[in-house]
């Protein structure tokens, strides 16, 4: 065999420049960053989402907390009543106190 023969047998008719590679390529890089931006958004919005939903629970849980802590504060801070029938009023704390205190004196002294 002569080295023409050889040369033309290594290299294939057409082989070496394909027109549907370039395309191919081309659409295979703009697919893959298309996929991974597509993941990256789901990801980023399924987070997002359960920091939302997170955020409105703590929300929800910090108004009851208010309407509780405003429930203490106004009985410890005001008179209410405690069971009107019986004529029983609750005091407020610091009030209730010092009321004790006046009436049976201080027990640390004893």
């Amino acid at each position: 065999m002569s080295q023409e023969e050889i040369t033309t047998v290594e290299i294939a008719p057409g082989s070496d420049d394909d027109p549907s590679v370039a395309p191919t390529w081309y659409g295979a890089v703009i697919f893959l960053i298309v996929f991974l931006f597509t993941v990256y958004l789901l990801v980023f919005l399924s987070d997002r989402e359960k920091e939302l939903v997170f955020d409105d629970s703590i929300r929800r849980e910090n108004r009851s907390l208010h309407e509780v802590r405003i429930l203490q504060n106004s009985q410890l801070d005001f008179y209410t009543w405690t069971d009107r029938e019986n004529n029983r009023v609750s005091v407020p704390l610091e009030q209730g106190r010092q009321e004790v205190l006046r009436r049976f004196g201080n027990t640390s002294e004893r």
